[in-house]
């Protein structure tokens, strides 16, 4: 928790500056990396974000378990925890997406250099990417409506995910690809995000 609370200030700090540098935001989660346990072999990181996409994007219900929430406040306290950084670098990401939803004024370039560095990290630790990070860039260029980019993205993301219910949710809703609505709405209609629709 600390380094979260850390790395908040650190970017805050940095913010005043985002004008005068090319990419700030990697800039400033590089120096919290260089600070951190980073391990290629250590997959806790890596699987604690496909159990937070499960249990809040996947399941029909959008809710986490008791213990997957004690396993993130672990981790995180844990001194000893590898490759803490990227995970908080994701939980500040869905800080910054929940702050715009409540203020509704999004920050599309902030959200867009976060998620970059996030699927770059990924690649980069595991030489994969969680599909929460797949779906998190789909909502981040969506704000930017940039057709052909959203496409190609939804694409990979379906490629290395095919049964991921946002991302055929967002491709129906964003690219209008009716095969994905009828699915949806025949095999998932029970899914919060397809109820959202009704």
């Amino acid at each position: 928790m600390r380094v979260y609370l850390f790395l908040i200030s650190l970017f805050l700090t940095s913010t005043v500056f985002a004008q005068t540098k090319k990419n700030i935001v990697e800039e400033t989660f590089d120096k919290v990396k260089n600070n951190s346990k980073v391990d290629k072999s250590d997959s806790t990181c890596f699987n604690l974000a496909q159990k937070m996409y499960d249990e809040v994007l996947q399941n029909d219900v959008s809710e986490f378990k008791k213990s997957t929430l004690k396993e993130i406040i672990e981790y995180q306290k844990n001194k000893k925890s590898k490759n803490i950084y990227l995970f908080s670098v994701l939980l500040f990401y869905q800080d910054v997406i929940t702050t715009s939803s409540e203020q509704k004024a999004s920050n599309p370039e902030l959200q867009r250099d976060i998620i970059n560095y996030l699927e770059k990290e990924f690649l980069d630790i595991y030489n994969k990417i969680p599909v929460l990070v797949y779906v998190y860039k789909v909502e981040t260029l969506h704000l930017f409506d940039n057709k052909l980019e959203l496409k190609k993205y939804i694409d990979e993301g379906l490629n290395n995910y095919p049964n991921s219910i946002p991302l055929k949710y967002y491709s129906y809703k964003y690219l209008n690809e009716q095969t994905y609505k009828e699915e949806l709405m025949k095999i998932n209609k029970k899914h919060w995000l397809v109820n959202i629709e009704e």
